[in-house]
């Protein structure tokens, strides 16, 4: 069989050839042909997409709400609420090891057993009683197995998310995990407390025995010893003490008034008479006496100047001041007195405290040696004393810590009571259904392009069988607009010549006698399979070519099916065998169609021999006769894949037109239908499309009327 790319065509009839621009391969593919391909599929696409959507609102219907609650805690040290002797650890960051032990412990059994007894006491059963053992062990296993307990990114913060069908019981079960964990860890604290707290009371008595038995023993050692001591040392270092005070003092005392009699002794030796002696300045005797004895003087320094030495009043005044100035003398002498007496009786006190100091450093130095013991005394007393006293305040402390223990965490936010449902997600299941949808119904597309085995459009007939599109013939039933055709397709072209119908003939009647070469005449209709359309197109090619003026004749020469001759209601008692067999003149075998003046050479019927008319010679007589008398032979042959004699017929006439049924015929049936043309020297001037709804959007691509149909409507009477 000769493949469709290495035809051998004759040069007025040339196979379809695409010029260099579309044979070109372009770049990205052309928007119209991927346009023409959705709307010729697009109640595939839709069909699809919607069964999408209604898969994805079946579910929404039928499919269990599932919520989530979160609650949120943040792991760090809590402070002590009271002070103890221990570091505080408050502001330790927690590390990542500690914090997923944390979370290992949030995901426990143990943490989940309290929980669900903490919902038994703050929630009521269904059936109005107390929880019992079993349901509360029911509640702690479904909170585990609907918790998820992961950590917030790298933070300090662990997220307690829920799900479930309940919204109430989700939101309870984030926050009681929660609040499980929390008194899991105060619980821990307080066992901790209490058994340090235990190990301490047992001890704190003993210890208070061993304090009192160390402190008894040094008292009786240093009473024993004579070391009683007062203010944190023994009498003999205290008597010492307060003697060297004294004898310090009174040493400074008496160099005190050691000084003031050795400086009066040198006042005097310089003949002074002590006048100027700052113990004497400093008597108030003699410093009113001084008083007196400048008055005398003034009195009698002016009695001198006006009397004379025996002027009685002027002796009184002398006699006066000298005995002032006697009596301050008296007054100085005494005064030096008094200091020297001073200096003896500070001289007699140093030297009593020197003795005393000298007796008590004696008694110290003999107690040096019992000294060293009521040491060794004093210091296992206090070692007692303090480790009594450490664990007392340890005890203090656990009683405190026990009583007020803190967890490692805290709230950072609460679980509330979801309004919507996690799963589904209405939101994001009609997002995905639309997006699904559209995926399945492109995908759908592809599949069908994929699949189609029919021709369908310009594009298949040019490109992929590389013949030449005659044209599409509709269906009459998409033709006519909301009701169903009462004519037949043979009788409609003539009762409506100016409907869209009609013209479809008359644009493959134009394609067939204007294509290149001489002027067609007769022209041969074939297929590759019963069925699509051969003969109803013969017919209407006929009939539309009579009407118009063109005489045109009509030979059935499907002699097994006589298609044409029925639809004709053909009648005539010599037919197209008595023509070819019998050399019965042409004029007797015509029939000629009243409503359109068409003449037809048909058959009576198929006879019962064997006997075939259509051979080379009479064949080619006959189309030589034909073409003699008509202006346009149609010829209406067999299918080829089935017959033989159509391939005779149609290499003997001038062009030959294929009809193939749009969408069903498939490419492979056609391929080898115009390779048996081809082989056996026939001329294949195009292939026309039959049956075509033209309803279906772009049913036969955008190179034809029917993509742009509805904008031609006003051109058409139909």
């Amino acid at each position: 069989m000769t493949t469709l790319d290495n035809r051998s065509f004759d040069t007025a009839d040339e196979p379809f050839q695409p010029t260099s621009e579309e044979a070109r391969a372009p770049l990205l593919p052309d928007p119209g042909f991927l346009w023409q391909v959705f709307r010729r599929n697009m109640l595939l696409v839709f069909g699809l997409f919607f069964l999408v959507l209604l898969l994805a609102a079946a579910y929404l219907a039928t499919a269990t709400p599932v919520y989530s609650a979160s609650a949120s805690l943040i792991v760090e040290p809590a402070s002590d609420p009271v002070r103890t002797s221990e570091p505080d650890r408050a502001g330790t960051v927690p590390n990542t090891d500690e914090i997923d032990t944390e979370i290992r412990l949030m995901s426990s059994p143990f943490v989940a057993e309290i929980a669900a007894h903490l919902y038994s006491e703050r929630f009521a059963s269904p059936d109005g009683d107390p929880f019992t053992e079993a349901e509360i062990e029911l509640i702690a296993n479904r909170m585990g197995g609907t918790t998820r307990i992961m950590r917030s990114g790298s933070s300090k913060i662990i997220d307690i998310t829920a799900v479930g069908p309940d919204p109430q019981f989700a939101a309870a079960t984030a926050n009681l995990i929660g609040e499980a964990y929390l008194q899991s860890q105060v619980d821990n604290k307080s066992q901790r407390s209490e058994s340090m707290q235990a190990f301490i009371e047992e001890r704190l008595a003993e210890l208070e025995r061993n304090a009192l038995s160390a402190q008894a023993a040094l008292d009786n050692y240093r009473a024993s010893r004579g070391l009683v001591t007062a203010n944190g040392g023994t009498n003999a270092e205290q008597e010492v003490s307060n003697l060297n005070t004294q004898l310090a003092s009174a040493r400074a005392d008496l160099a005190e008034k050691q000084g003031r009699l050795n400086a009066a002794r040198q006042q005097l030796a310089r003949g002074s008479g002590g006048a100027d002696v700052g113990a004497a300045l400093g008597s108030s005797t003699v410093a009113s006496l001084r008083q007196q004895e400048a008055r005398a003087s003034a009195e009698l320094a002016v009695l001198t100047q006006r009397y004379g030495e025996l002027y009685p009043e002027r002796r009184q005044t002398e006699s006066e001041l000298a005995d002032i100035r006697r009596r301050i003398q008296e007054e100085i002498n005494r005064v030096l007195s008094n200091l020297q007496a001073d200096v003896q009786t500070a001289q007699s006190r140093v030297a009593s405290l020197t003795a005393s100091r000298q007796t008590a450093i004696g008694a110290m130095t003999s107690n040096s040696r019992a000294q060293a013991g009521m040491n060794e005394l004093a210091q296992k007393a206090e070692a007692a004393r303090s480790i009594y006293q450490s664990f007392l305040a340890r005890a203090q402390e656990g009683t405190a810590l026990r009583d007020s223990a803190m967890p490692d965490a805290r709230f950072a936010t609460r679980a509330e009571v979801p309004s919507s449902p996690f799963s589904p997600n209405y939101a994001l299941t009609i997002a995905l259904a639309i997006v699904m949808g559209l995926v399945v119904g492109f995908g759908g597309l592809l599949v069908s392009e994929y699949l189609r085995r029919g021709v369908q459009t310009k594009r298949d007939v040019e490109r992929r069988l590389r013949l030449r599109y005659a044209g599409a013939i509709p269906s009459l039933k998409s033709t006519i607009k909301g009701r169903q055709p009462l004519e037949a397709p043979q009788d409609y072209v003539l009762s409506h010549p100016h409907s869209l119908f009609a013209e479809a003939f008359r644009s493959i009647r134009t394609f067939l006698m204007l294509s290149p070469g001489k002027r067609s005449r007769a022209i041969a209709i074939t297929s590759a399979l019963p069925g699509e359309g051969k003969t109803t197109t013969s017919v209407c090619l006929g009939r539309t070519a009579a009407a118009e003026g063109l005489k045109t004749i009509l030979v059935d020469a499907d002699l097994r099916r006589r298609g044409s001759s029925a639809l004709l209601e053909y009648e005539s008692d010599q037919d197209i065998y008595d023509y070819l067999l019998h050399d019965a003149p042409i004029e007797q075998c015509i029939y000629r169609d009243v409503m359109s003046g068409l003449d037809i050479l048909g058959s009576n019927g198929v006879p019962e021999g064997g006997q075939n008319p259509l051979r080379d010679h009479t064949v080619e007589k006959m189309l030589a006769e034909l073409r003699a008398i008509y202006d346009v032979v149609i010829i209406d042959t067999a299918p080829v894949l089935g017959v033989a004699e159509s391939r005779l017929l149609a290499s003997t006439a001038d062009r030959v037109l294929v009809i193939t049924h749009w969408r069903k015929t498939s490419i492979r049936a056609i391929e080898a239908v115009v390779d048996m043309l081809i082989d056996s020297g026939a001329k294949v001037t195009g292939l026309a499309l039959s049956q075509v709804n033209i309803k279906k959007y772009a049913s036969t691509g955008d190179g034809d009327v029917y993509a742009y149909a509805k904008k031609f409507r006003g051109y058409y009477t139909n």
